[in-house]
């Protein structure tokens, strides 16, 4: 059977997710957990890299926050209770994210395998039995990511300061090394996913197959996470773009306003305004992320069943042949 080409892959999963609108509310509920693949550990860096204002001040992480806890029974009955608040949101809010995130996977590969429409219970109830493994992978994964991060900010910090060419080679080499590690990382994780939740056999087999995976399918992985890593500048260019006409109503609203004289009209229309551009990043977002979710999904069908081929690979075969 011919190898799936890259453009076909990124085919299969728009068409899954076009056709399945529920993907889209699953990818936004799981987009706490972050983007499944190389695209995660690239938006930290730049986030790190853009919260720095100039490269020779240090570059922080953790702000440092100073609070004050007034003394009294009330008020501790009170801070009390909004912590138990706190606690159920952000319980549920991950309960969300981690049923979604299996469910997304579970459903995305039912419909590649089918190209039918089914009931999202059945995706739900099988994310949810394998709820602490789904949960248990992703915390390892950003505790890792986490600690690689630090690591990064910290040696980065190291190099602005320094002037030695000597400092700056090993700091590249250390980037480069964190970066990978980081990006195969995300791979790993996103196999050992799709076979807990696929095959549901346990944590432990599951890691032991998507290693196997990993090392079987190397240069797929990496040439893969690299297209949908460039799409992310796809989806920023559509953002900017989309959030200009989607703020267009704004303009007009403000255009009544100042011809009534209405400051309160005016206030209404920037509130308007910022919610249908938050609207429309969330949708956006959510389609993304169910999107890159379901090009893994289908990779990892085609490369457990049959297995693919590095492209890198078969175009220099070609070139070299001529």
């Amino acid at each position: 059977m011919k190898d799936p080409t890259y453009r076909q892959t990124l085919g299969h999963a728009w068409e899954a997710v076009w056709h399945n609108k529920i993907l889209w509310i699953l990818g936004l509920l799981s987009v706490f957990l972050g983007q499944l693949g190389f695209s995660d550990i690239f938006g930290k860096v730049w986030s790190v890299l853009d919260n720095s204002s100039v490269a020779g001040e240090n570059i922080s992480i953790l702000s440092i926050f100073h609070v004050s806890i007034p003394i009294g029974v009330w008020n501790i009955l009170g801070i009390v209770w909004l912590a138990i608040i706190c606690i159920s949101i952000a319980v549920m809010v991950v309960f969300l994210a981690v049923t979604s995130q299996g469910a997304l996977i579970s459903y995305a590969a039912d419909w590649f395998k089918t190209r039918k429409h089914k009931e999202i219970d059945k995706s739900w109830h099988n994310s949810v039995k394998h709820f602490w493994n789904i949960l248990l992978i992703n915390l390892v994964r950003q505790a890792i990511l986490f600690g690689l991060l630090v690591g990064f900010v910290f040696v980065a910090r190291y190099f602005f300061n320094s002037e030695s060419w000597v400092q700056g080679f090993i700091f590249a080499l250390l980037a480069v090394l964190a970066l990978v590690v980081s990006l195969f990382l995300s791979v790993f994780s996103v196999y050992t996913l799709c076979y807990v939740v696929l095959d549901g056999k346990g944590l432990v087999k599951s890691l032991q197959k998507a290693w196997t995976l990993l090392h079987n399918h190397f240069l797929v992985s990496l040439e893969v996470g690299v297209v949908l890593m460039l799409l992310n500048l796809l989806v920023v260019a559509v953002i900017i773009g989309g959030s200009f006409f989607v703020f267009l109503p704004t303009a007009f609203i403000w255009i009544a306003a100042g011809i009534s004289n209405s400051v309160s009209l005016a206030v209404l229309g920037l509130i308007f305004g910022i919610f249908l551009v938050l609207l429309f990043i969330v949708l956006v977002a959510g389609l993304f992320n169910a999107f890159t979710t379901s090009a893994w999904v289908f990779l990892f069908i085609k490369m457990h069943k049959e297995g693919i081929s590095s492209r890198l690979i078969h175009y220099a075969r070609h070139m070299f042949s001529r």
